[in-house]
């Protein structure tokens, strides 16, 4: 009968079990974490006496401590007159392991203030509960009473140190404190390597590994992992290929998790090759392995290999977890596979998953990405008690679905329902304010964000700028970049881009060249603005200039996006023919956006036979797009070749396309009005219709009145089934007019590109209104001021 077999039958009450016995049952208590006959022990321990000496009153704070019961735990202590240093260790490091961090570091300043000295094990105690909490202040504090103890160099403590300067992202402090340690043991160089890599220095992490080995130092399982994943965040295969081979020759390589995680950085440098000989050669392919090659080809972009592999897997028999959903969800969103999405959904109620709030999510995302917004709410509302996750992933549904009115009410309901908004959640409310040019909705975010202590961080400052970009307020975009303390790359390119949007190309140019001053590097970003910049001013050759420099001075490589731009700059110049040519000769399978650039310029420059040529390219790559059969039936009518249009209609009507309807959205007060055409209230579209007629008959020019009033009637006389446009930005404009004050700026935003006469109608309108009129489309920002439009067309 073993021990603690023994104390089950031992009678526990019997008052002549010696002092010995009474230990050795605590110690068998603490080892079982036997709570109920810990507490048997506590009561013979209390009825002796002995609860009040030390060395018993020790040994029963870690009893109960390991059994969980930090309450009991405490109230033992507090009835210690003279506790040791051991007594303390003891009920410092309990609540630190337990997660009671404050508490801990609260005793720990107690014990400072007997005068007594904690010893190593305390420091480490509540270091890690620093550590925890981020909290550098009070690390540095209690380092500095290590210092005066001269425990500075002892390893553990230097460890744990570290550590807390590597979560707060402190990492020259972290390496500070490794170069005076006396001794460097592997959970050095794992602290220090793990802190490099998780904030995104990964070449530095792959460096230190490299010093590692050089010192003598053997990596082990740890370090390999985490420099792997390392080499995964800088993409750098050729290095993640030498530490493979690092680890075959160290014989740890029998460790699952790191084949794991060189399937996953091979997957993420897109070298399937070598993931898939991995994990072909596993003796034991589990579900991680599984899921790592599924969330591998989703994040590539290889979605039907994700679909496929998923398959096998089930065949093998394996149940997919709470991490292989979500990839595979992912993947029926990113391929719009709603039936296939349905049949996972399926799977994961059999499998009791349901209610598990990353799989929710997905769920959610999966259907607003297939465009049914109905079963993402369904989702979301069989969620009893929603999470922030959840909330989130509901208010991005209806972001991405464009209904920014529903994404900006549900972030009410958020906050009413109690919830503070994380970082996440405020990027998605900034994004639905972009979308339906909700100025006064993003400031008053702006000004929760600063409250909360969000404004300093690069990801939410860089949504700021490109919201109030898109709103129309380019000097809050500046106000907000100047007032950052760190400004990127993705920050620069960022403004960059909304000077792009906003048509100031003079600063474009000016902004390229101070970021080029601070001595960042341009990325591709960057060049996709700088050449739309050009071919909005008609700058070939600096255009051109910009283009060879890429690769030659910043060692960019052109993209289809680089040259797309290059084409949309030939055409709108009128070198129809360069351009033409040099899309066909473009070494990118990706060339829709290309063709449709030139299709549109065709009816510019009335090249009917090159359209053609245009489209039939662009019916090939994609027959579902709507556009190209508006842009194609356009330049045939302006042709009068009815019979080629209604050759284009049938071809559209045969692909089941259904056009994609013009929407425009105001907000005058409080309210938010949407205007969609062909549905439009019919007394309130008479009301604007006669708004819109008055302006356009201010001018003091009968001839220019009558021409503008005979264009206004054609464009909004009925909402023609074949209009690109849709002209709904002037109903929202006419609304604005009649709702707001004289000089009030409106401000409209719109789902489509804004056509020739929409432009010219609003251009008039604000002249002789006297209004600023700001139409945010997809191509741009129009400030229209003194009848002129700043994108001068």
């Amino acid at each position: 009968m073993n021990t603690f077999q023994t104390m089950e039958v031992f009678d526990v009450q019997h008052v002549c079990i010696s002092r010995s016995t009474l230990f050795h049952l605590l110690q068998v208590c603490i080892k079982h974490k036997n709570l109920a006959l810990g507490r048997e022990v506590s009561d013979i321990i209390t009825r002796r006496g002995f609860d009040t000496n030390t060395f018993f009153g020790t040994h029963l704070i870690r009893m109960f401590a390991s059994c969980g019961s930090l309450s009991e735990a405490d109230v033992l202590f507090r009835k210690l007159s003279n506790p040791s240093i051991y007594t303390w260790e003891a009920i410092i490091s309990a609540h630190s392991k337990l997660g009671h961090y404050e508490r801990s570091i609260h005793l720990y300043h107690e014990l400072i203030n007997t005068k007594m000295k904690p010893n190593e094990y305390i420091h480490v105690s509540v270091l890690k509960a620093c550590a925890n909490l981020t909290d550098l202040t009070g690390g540095n504090l209690i380092f500095l009473y290590i210092v005066e103890d001269e425990l500075e160099n002892d390893p553990f403590i230097g460890n744990t140190m570290m550590d807390i300067y590597v979560k707060c992202g402190c990492l020259e402090d972290a390496h500070k404190v490794f170069r005076g340690l006396g001794h460097r043991d592997a959970v050095s160089w794992n602290v220090l390597i793990l802190g490099y890599a998780m904030h995104g220095h990964g070449l530095e992490a792959v460096e230190l590994l490299q010093q590692m080995q050089h010192e003598g130092m053997c990596p082990d399982g740890v370090t390999y992992a985490t420099v792997v994943k390392a080499c995964s965040s800088i993409s750098d295969v050729e290095r993640g290929m030498l530490i493979h081979h690092s680890i075959i020759e160290s014989g740890v390589e029998g460790d699952a998790h790191i084949f794991n995680v060189l399937i996953h950085m091979y997957m993420t440098c897109g070298n399937f090759e070598d993931a898939n000989t991995i994990f072909e050669n596993l003796v034991r392919r589990d579900v991680v392995a599984w899921s790592t090659m599924i969330s591998g080809y989703v994040n590539q972009g290889h979605c039907s290999k994700a679909l496929k592999t998923f398959e096998k897997m089930q065949g093998e028999g394996l149940k997919p977890n709470n991490v292989t959903y979500p990839s595979i969800l992912n993947a029926c969103a990113n391929s719009g596979l709603l039936d296939e999405g349905k049949l996972v959904h399926f799977h994961v109620v059999e499998c009791d998953y349901a209610t598990d709030i990353y799989i929710g999510s997905a769920l959610i995302d999966m259907y607003a990405k297939c465009g049914t917004l109905e079963d993402a709410l369904a989702v979301f509302e069989h969620f009893t008690v929603p999470n922030e996750i959840t909330w989130n992933s509901m208010i991005a549904a209806y972001v991405h679905a464009d209904q920014g009115e529903e994404a900006l009410d549900l972030f009410q309901r958020f906050l009413f329902s109690g919830f503070k908004p994380d970082r996440v959640v405020y990027l998605s409310a900034l994004k639905a304010c972009s979308n339906i040019v909700a100025l006064d909705w993003g400031r008053l975010l702006h000004n929760q964000i600063i409250r909360c202590g969000f404004v300093a961080e690069l990801s939410v400052g860089n949504a700021l700028i490109d919201m109030y970009s898109r709103c129309g307020s380019l000097a809050d975009a500046c106000s907000v970049f100047e007032e950052m303390p760190n400004q990127g790359i993705i920050t620069w390119s960022t403004l960059i881009a909304a000077y792009a949007h906003h048509n100031d190309h003079p600063s474009v140019f000016e902004c390229f060249e101070k970021m080029r001053k601070t001595g960042i590097k341009p990325n591709s970003i960057i060049f996709v603005s700088l050449l739309s910049a050009c071919s909005q001013k008609g700058l070939i050759d600096k255009g051109y200039d910009y283009f060879f420099s890429m690769k030659a001075d910043y060692g960019v490589k052109a993209t289809a996006e680089h040259y797309n731009c290059i084409v949309d700059l030939l055409s709108r110049g009128g070198h129809m023919d360069e351009a033409e040519h040099l899309l066909a000769s473009m070494p990118f399978k990706d060339k829709f956006l290309g063709w449709k650039s030139l299709l549109s310029h065709c009816k510019l420059y009335n090249q009917v036979k090159q359209a053609r040529r245009c489209f039939d390219q662009l019916f090939a790559i994609d027959p579902k797009d709507a556009s190209i059969y508006a842009l194609m039936m356009g330049i045939y009518s302006n042709a009068n070749m009815w019979k080629e249009v209604y050759e284009i209609r049938d071809l559209r009507n045969q692909a089941g396309v259904h056009r994609k309807f013009g929407k425009a959205i105001i907000q005058i007060g409080n309210t938010f009005h949407s205007f969609v055409a062909g549905n439009v209230n019919e007394k309130q579209s008479e009301m604007i219709y006669d708004r819109l007629k008055a302006a356009c008959t201010r001018s003091v020019d009968e001839t220019l009145s009558e021409k503008l009033v005979n264009l206004l009637t054609s464009v909004l006389k009925i909402y023609k089934d074949d209009v690109l446009c849709g002209h709904s930005e002037l109903l929202a404009i006419g609304l604005g007019l009649l709702s707001t004050q004289e000089r009030t700026t409106l401000r409209i935003s719109k789902n489509l590109r804004m056509c020739g006469e929409c432009h010219a109608i609003t251009k008039f309108i604000c002249k002789f209104e006297k209004r600023e009129i700001m139409v945010m489309d997809t191509f741009c920002v129009h400030h229209f001021k003194n009848g002129l439009c700043c994108c001068n067309e």
